[in-house]
């Protein structure tokens, strides 16, 4: 298994990712690893069902039953959720990606060429990893559809963070929401109650495992905070393209999943934020992370 490393231009950060196991990104080191992969002493990597720092398309989070219809045809995909009875999290998570390095950044790619028949839509996936002014890590996203029909689609991300400093009881997350959906036992959006997190959430008070619709801004900004030391790792995305935020914290590891998605739970069934790409048509948006010691709250 052939990880890649790369360092920013100033040799101080560096990250790493693993191209046969759908690009993952196992490490983002400033000033420690705010990476986290959960339960790694229990499961083998590509066999994780936590799925860290999973790429999630063709579809994100869970597919009722796995079923689902467009333009008047019904698709039933393979149940990979048996538990709850869903499809889950996409068909490229664990995919070998192709992968090119040059000047600190890794560009990936890969064909998808109908690998699920209950997905008949050919696109290619494009993911950019490189380090920006500052050391600020980005993370792009870039999908095109190379067949000749319209497909449904949606994208996100599924990374656990840590913080080098303390333990999650010690962390706030802040975010600017409008509400989170309360699931079923199928774990699929019943309704959303209002619920504003601009605030802070004290992790050591509340458990989190929503998703969070956003405030629709061009530059949202998620803020994990060490309550002891006032170290931060920040989290920009656009809450037009990503309107949505999963916030899952597993019980007995000292991490976080902040995952930026731009539909919600079941949108091949219910299209709250499902894309329908064109023949040729194209998708891209991008995530930002930076770490910083100091304390900083001004969004």
């Amino acid at each position: 298994m052939e990880i890649v490393h790369v360092k920013s231009i100033d040799q101080t950060a560096y990250f790493e990712i693993i191209p046969s196991l759908g690009g993952m990104l196992s490490q983002l080191n400033w000033d420690g690893n705010v990476i986290k992969i959960p339960f790694a002493d229990r499961y083998n990597l590509g066999d994780n069902p936590y799925h860290p720092s999973a790429l999630l398309a063709p579809w994100v989070n869970r597919i009722r039953n796995g079923n689902y219809s467009f333009e008047g045809r019904n698709y039933q995909l393979p149940i990979n959720e048996p538990n709850l009875g869903n499809a889950i999290h996409g068909l490229l998570a664990r995919k070998p990606f192709e992968c090119h390095i040059e000047n600190q950044k890794a560009t990936l790619r890969y064909k998808y060429q109908v690998d699920e028949k209950a997905y008949p839509f050919p696109f290619e996936m494009k993911l950019g990893y490189e380090f920006l002014e500052n050391n600020v890590f980005q993370m792009h996203f870039e999908t095109k559809n190379t067949g000749t029909s319209n497909m449904p689609y949606a994208c996100g991300w599924h990374p656990y963070f840590t913080l080098p400093e303390g333990e999650l009881a010690d962390w706030t997350i802040k975010f600017n929401s409008e509400s989170k959906c309360i699931s079923d036992s199928q774990m699929i959006p019943l309704r959303e109650e209002q619920y504003d997190a601009s605030m802070g959430v004290d992790l050591g008070k509340e458990t989190l495992d929503n998703v969070f619709r956003l405030q629709k801004m061009s530059q949202h900004i998620t803020q994990l905070m060490s309550k002891k030391t006032g170290a931060s790792l920040f989290m920009e995305q656009s809450s037009i393209d990503f309107p949505f935020l999963v916030v899952f914290a597993p019980e007995g590891e000292n991490c976080i999943a902040i995952e930026p998605m731009t539909a919600n739970t079941d949108a091949f069934n219910t299209g709250d934020g499902l894309k329908v790409l064109p023949p040729g048509g194209a998708f891209q948006l991008s995530v930002k992370i930076w770490y910083r010691k100091a304390l900083k709250t001004d969004f």
